[in-house]
């Protein structure tokens, strides 16, 4: 699956706080952001909140 650009715009806090967790785990902070996303996403769809259908890359 092609990967695309997101830009975020987030609380400064925020953002340091992501990246003290990606730190943490020794992942950058764009490898963490996509992590907490996909789990996120996962999640939605085991609720029902979105649909199941589509590729979903590990």
């Amino acid at each position: 699956m092609a990967k695309v650009t997101v830009t975020l715009y987030m609380d400064e806090t925020d953002k340091e706080a992501l990246q003290q967790l990606a730190d943490a785990e020794e992942r950058s902070l764009s490898q963490m952001a996509v992590l907490i996303l996909k789990q996120a996403i996962r999640q939605a769809k085991k609720e029902g909140k979105i649909q199941s259908g589509g590729e979903e890359s590990s």
